[in-house]
């Protein structure tokens, strides 16, 4: 496993599978078949570690490695298929849910496998948002819909905060710890983010007069 803990590949699968979900979830209520279906899983579920490997030089990139990554998101998206009359039953705050999720969980990984490259410490947060985010934006724009990175609500500062939180923790607390704390952090951040619809203030430019 390239020198990562045992705890440290589940927390990856779990973050996959999280991230398909949510992509399965939005590919159903788009109509989309079964292969439609599980292409948008795969896109979802391994688009942002595919660019944190990129940029750390880790080729080739994991899940082309260990397709077992790719066989997490198809089983995802099979799984979501056969329940689909229920799940698109019920209100698509599914998918938010479950995208807030896979973010909290992208956003430590991709800051924990950026540290253990010896990444700068600003370099590990900002791969870890970009971990976090960038599998939704391509989810999104792939779907035709408008990148949850353009929602109101906080987005990318709650991956920030995970993976901050994370690389400023000292080592010896032990990865478990940080990565609790910083996946605490990033998706209760998320969470309340979504629920009372939390934004950053935006400046509000005034357009030149007319001479």
């Amino acid at each position: 496993m390239g020198g990562l803990s045992e705890l440290f590949f589940w927390y990856a699968l779990v973050g996959t599978a999280v991230f398909a979900i949510s992509g399965a979830l939005l590919a159903l209520r788009k109509g989309m078949d079964v292969v439609g279906v599980s292409f948008i899983a795969v896109v979802t579920g391994v688009g942002g570690g595919t660019v944190r490997d990129l940029l750390l030089g880790d080729t080739p990139v994991h899940w082309v490695r260990e397709p077992l990554d790719i066989a997490v998101c198809i089983a995802c998206a099979v799984v979501a298929c056969a329940l689909n009359r229920w799940l698109l039953g019920r209100r698509m705050d599914w998918l938010l849910y479950a995208d807030a999720a896979g973010l909290a969980l992208f956003a430590v990984l991709g800051a924990a496998k950026a540290e253990q490259a010896s990444a700068h410490w600003l370099v590990a947060v900002l791969l870890g948002a970009m971990s976090a985010t960038f599998g939704g934006i391509i989810r999104d724009i792939v779907c035709g819909e408008r990148p949850i990175l353009f929602a109101k609500e906080l987005y990318i500062t709650p991956a920030l905060l995970g993976g901050a939180v994370f690389v400023a923790l000292p080592g010896p607390l032990g990865f478990d710890l940080r990565a609790l704390c910083g996946l605490a952090a990033a998706l209760v951040l998320r969470l309340v983010a979504i629920r009372l619809s939390l934004s950053l203030p935006f400046p509000r430019y005034r357009a030149p007069l007319d001479e």
